[in-house]
């Protein structure tokens, strides 16, 4: 990824869509092209016939502006709700045909030459900020393993790649990278980087490994923080890579995993349920035009730095300017490149975290938003492949169908209180779309229950497949509620977006420690409880009928406040069996591994809370080893004089008052000076108690304790760690 140059129109983002380069698991032109006619066909057969429904079930009494609106929102919904549907019964089919998918990229790969040596350089890169540094190092210790197991070890390379700006968080990643390579004896493997600025976000980050190190490696596999991945199927991924040249961007199906509270129980389930049916279909019909998404995939390096710079879009922030959602972009990018972007249909061995909570899920999908409603821009850029456009629509729909949603029901309130409900042949029609539209929402549900009865895809035992139908159930009654809730925040979030109102960029929470605070979803969701309640009253004097119509939807609404509380209990139906997913009763080794290594965490003792919190920053000043790892990391920079003056009023004003008496700002600026930390430490070591503050007090106490200190043994390796700076 080279430097982002500026455009001044979407026409100025490249060349214009070259042919693919023909590989082994590419559809050829004609296949691609009957799969997609067969595909867009029963889409478009599926929409115009609700189309003709609504207009039927609108036309009596004429046709008003309201009635109008209402069709003319109605149509993309539909289309949208086809695409889902048919993607589904088309995946079904493709997991149940006796023959394998022809463009199944695992038949491009021998089996018997498993343990060939891969003869090609991949680094996996792990962008990290503000992350439970604990669980990243973990995850990272077990894809290690997994690949050492796989003999294939040699052929890969770890960067850790921060913009921490949390300075506990950052010290705190030094001081476990430097244990990890002890550990693990994977100096020179394992690399950990620090940027200074955290420009451009995520794409920055990636970007500033490509033109720093890019060069040496053919392959890069991106994670997330809290990505896991086999070995087995790390290997794979670059076979794959390897015998189909005209491959850019290969993405695998990262499953769910890890979930503690109901909601996340209940969307890890589903995702493992119905998601590998999803991809087989999506799959089918996007062939090599498929959507990249942004970690848990293999790139080829070499294409991806010569063509996926991501320019500044033409408009201002946050509508415009830097692009926030990359991945999408960057798939389109390699495709014009004249590249494919393909899924990777497997369902083992690609593996993240979700959000535990409503209200975590609604943060990232603020964040989301604002990056899919960019691709607006995109839509008319010259040279993209049609299908490119098409997933630039699909994802700015993912939220702009919320707003549409929640226009089609006012316009419907606004029918029902001027119009009423009349007419049979309204009524008649009315119910026939009512019908079709349960079918198409609830029907790919039932068939991937029935196939899993049938066939036993996730559970053999028998029991666990029952068990699995009223998982199913239950999920459909939260997704149920759930939905209403969405789309009121994902049309404040679009509403946002298009009067301009910024995101700022902060970790994600993975975990929920120690629990939810009852008073976080009453501010939350209060206002949409208020909604419900108001839209209730107004519908009941407008005609019960229509209250009853809309009820779903409404009681969603009123319910928003004790369901996010509910679903955000820790306590699961586990013991009694729902919501189960194999990953959890047959752990595959790379998650077994990081299970246990987990559990080990945690049974280590607890420090002071005070201490727990600056663990890190702890480290730096006062263990001789962490503080000349530090030091070792950091850029040595002539200040002016007045800014030594500065550094070391704060350094005294740090141990004479504790850290908490600067800013995060003011404590960066010292952690940044190898002087000043070199000061502290051996200030902190040659003071005396009653010129320290108590924090500094407690926390040598507590470092003399710990007996052996685990930091003391650093420095006996053989290996001198090799670092990136």
């Amino acid at each position: 990824m080279s430097a982002p140059a500026a455009i001044t129109s979407p026409a100025a983002l490249g060349p214009r869509t070259v042919p693919l380069v023909p590989h082994a698991g590419m559809p050829s032109a004609v296949q691609s092209r009957m799969r997609r006619v067969t595909f867009f066909s029963l889409v478009f057969l599926g929409t115009v016939i609700g189309g003709w429904l609504m207009f039927l079930m609108l036309q009596p009494n004429g046709f008003t502006w309201y009635k109008i609106g209402m069709l003319a929102i109605f149509l993309p919904l539909y289309y949208l709700l086809n695409v889902g549907f048919w993607t589904a019964l088309i995946g079904l089919w493709i997991i149940n045909r006796p023959k394998p998918d022809a463009i199944d990229l695992f038949r491009t790969i021998a089996r018997e030459n498993a343990n060939d040596p891969l003869g090609a350089t991949t680094a996996i890169t792990v962008p990290v900020y503000n992350e439970d540094v604990t669980r990243v190092y973990e995850g990272i210790r077990a894809i290690y393993h997994s690949l050492e197991q796989t003999g294939q070890i040699k052929h890969f390379d770890f960067f850790i790649l921060s913009d921490s700006d949390d300075t506990n968080k950052w010290i705190e990643e030094e001081a476990s990278w430097l244990e990890l390579c002890r550990q693990l004896n994977a100096f020179g493997r394992i690399f950990y980087r620090k940027r200074r600025k955290p420009i451009n976000r995520k794409s920055g980050n990636m970007s500033d490994f490509c033109r720093r190190w890019g060069k040496r490696y053919r392959y890069m596999i991106v994670m997330d923080a809290d990505s896991v991945m086999s070995g087995k199927l790390l290997v794979d991924m670059v076979r794959i890579m390897e015998k189909n040249p005209g491959l850019g961007i290969l993405q695998t199906f990262p499953k769910q995993i890890g979930a503690e509270t109901f909601l996340g129980r209940v969307m890890q389930f589903g995702q493992a349920l119905y998601g590998p049916t999803f991809i087989a279909g999506l799959n089918y019909w996007q062939g090599g035009e498929a959507n990249f998404w942004g970690h848990n995939a293999i790139l080829r390096l070499a294409p991806f730095i010569e063509y996926c710079a991501l320019p500044p879009l033409p408009a201002k922030v946050p509508f415009g300017g830097h692009i926030m959602s990359h991945d999408f972009v960057e798939a389109a990018l390699m495709r014009k490149a004249g590249y494919a972007v393909r899924l990777l249909v497997s369902s083992a061995g690609s593996y993240e975290e979700g959000p535990p909570t409503l209200i975590d899920t609604l943060k990232r999908d603020r964040r989301w938003c604002l990056g899919n409603m960019q691709h607006f821009w995109l839509l008319f850029a010259k040279g993209w492949h049609p299908m490119s456009r098409i997933n630039f629509f699909h994802g700015i729909m993912c939220y702009g169908s919320s707003p549409l949603w929640l226009g089609f029901l006012i316009l419907g309130t606004i029918m029902a209180a001027h119009d009423g409900i009349t007419g049979a042949k309204s009524t008649f029609a009315g119910e026939l779309l009512l019908g079709f539209t349960v079918m198409f929402i609830f029907m790919p549900k039932v068939l991937i229950l029935l196939d899993e009865l049938v066939t036993g895809r996730m559970f053999q035992p028998f029991r666990l497949r029952i068990l699995t139908v009223f998982s199913s159930l239950l999920d459909t009654f939260v997704f149920t509620l759930m939905a209403p809730i969405m789309m009121i925040f994902h049309t404040r979030f679009v509403f946002n977006t298009i009067i301009g109102k910024s995101v700022s960029w902060v970790a994600q929470r993975r975990k929920l420690h120690p629990g939810l605070d009852w008073r976080e979803p009453i501010l939350t969701f209060g206002t949409s409880a208020l909604i419900g309640l108001a839209w209730a009253v107004l519908a009941f004097f407008i005609s019960h009928q229509f209250l009853i119509w809309i009820s779903p939807v409404l009681v969603a609404l009123m319910l928003s406040v004790p369901f996010a509380i509910l679903t955000s209990s820790t306590r699961t139906f586990q013991r009694l069996g729902l919501f189960l997913t194999p990953e959890e009763l047959n752990p595959v080794p790379v998650l077994q591994s990081l299970r246990d290594h987990m559990n080990e965490v945690k049974d280590r003792p607890k420090l002071p809370q005070e201490i727990e919190q600056r663990f890190g920053l702890v480290q730096a000043i006062l263990d001789p080893y962490v503080n000349g790892l530090h030091v070792s990391l950091l850029r040595r920079r002539k200040s002016p004089h007045h800014s030594r003056e500065y550094l070391a009023y704060l350094s005294h004003k740090m141990l004479a008052q504790g850290p908490d008496s600067l800013t995060g700002r003011e404590l960066s600026a010292v952690m940044y000076d190898p002087d000043s930390v070199t000061h502290l430490h051996y200030q902190l070591w040659s003071s005396l108690e009653e010129q320290l503050a108590t924090f500094w007090r407690v926390a040598i106490r507590q470092y003399n304790l710990v007996a052996p200190n685990p930091f003391f043994h650093l420095l006996s390796q053989r290996k001198t760690p090799e670092t990136v700076v």
